[in-house]
């Protein structure tokens, strides 16, 4: 296997771990809504329920990223002209 093709496959199972990590992270969002909109009249829980989606939406934001410069990567080293 040569060097080129190692690095492929590295950057697929990571592209692979990220949309897993993206599913978990949307699912993290999602629940801190429903905590924030069923639970409000609780100060407490409705503290939580924000605090969860602003996690979730930053785990988004830092997952898409990582994608997008893995995806900058692959069409950078291993396009052929």
């Amino acid at each position: 296997m040569t060097f080129a093709g190692l690095v492929g496959v590295l950057i697929e199972f990571i592209n692979s771990l990220v949309g897993l990590l993206a599913g978990v992270a949307m699912v993290v969002f999602f629940m801190g809504l429903v905590q924030y909109v069923y639970k409000s009249p609780n100060a407490k829980a409705k503290t939580y329920g924000r605090d969860l989606i602003v996690w979730g939406l930053g785990a988004l934001f830092v997952l898409v990223s990582v994608w997008g410069i893995l995806s900058v990567l692959r069409k950078s080293f291993f396009t052929t002209i």
